[in-house]
């Protein structure tokens, strides 16, 4: 037991590592729904949300605004779908190592950049739509696109999950076209 504290206390001590994965990127009319019989979240201020192959548990992403209606942070918490739909916050090691948010330096009133633990390389802006809605946008290859969700194939297993492969999916500002970026980790 004690060696198993040691290794968690080692594990939480270091940051979350940029991975290496291979990327496809495809262009639809509609964006997917990869998991057809999980619940689609509807939360105040939603930016995307985060499901995985295990249960229908999702992380939400959501804005924070300010007095004026401006974005000024993002928050990440639980909808316990699998169990009783509560609304529960991220414990520490999945703030640390998978699902907390890092933001950038803040400008009132402008649009900032934050990561995910997680993938730190890939940087997501916070802003404002059209119709002065927070929205979270991300470069996928030649595409800036509005993220709905992500999706990940979790292994359980060992001392942390592995996610061989994710699927980041979207619509492009531009066009209006669904963008749907498969990584698989190599």
């Amino acid at each position: 037991m004690k060696f198993r504290l040691a290794i968690l206390a080692v594990l939480m001590a270091l940051p979350a590592q940029a991975r290496n994965f291979a990327s496809t990127v495809t262009e639809s009319t509609a964006v997917p729904q990869l998991r057809p019989e999980f619940k689609i979240p509807d939360e105040p201020q939603q930016l995307f949300y985060v499901q995985r192959s295990p249960n229908a548990n999702t992380v939400i992403y959501a804005a924070k605004l300010d007095a004026q209606g401006n974005p000024e942070s993002v928050e990440a918490f639980w909808r316990k779908f699998n169990i009783d739909g509560s609304k529960q916050p991220l414990n520490f090691l999945e703030r640390m190592m998978a699902y907390g948010v890092k933001v950038d330096a803040l400008k009132p009133g402008q649009p900032f950049t934050f990561t995910i633990a997680a993938l730190p390389e890939r940087k997501l802006t916070l802003g404002l739509d059209a119709q002065h809605r927070p929205q979270a946008t991300m470069q996928i290859g030649a595409h800036t696109v509005k993220v709905a969700y992500v999706y990940l194939q979790v292994v359980e297993g060992g001392l942390m999950p592995s996610v061989p492969s994710l699927d980041v999916l979207g619509t492009d500002i531009a066009s209006g076209k669904a963008i749907h970026e498969h990584l698989i980790q190599k």
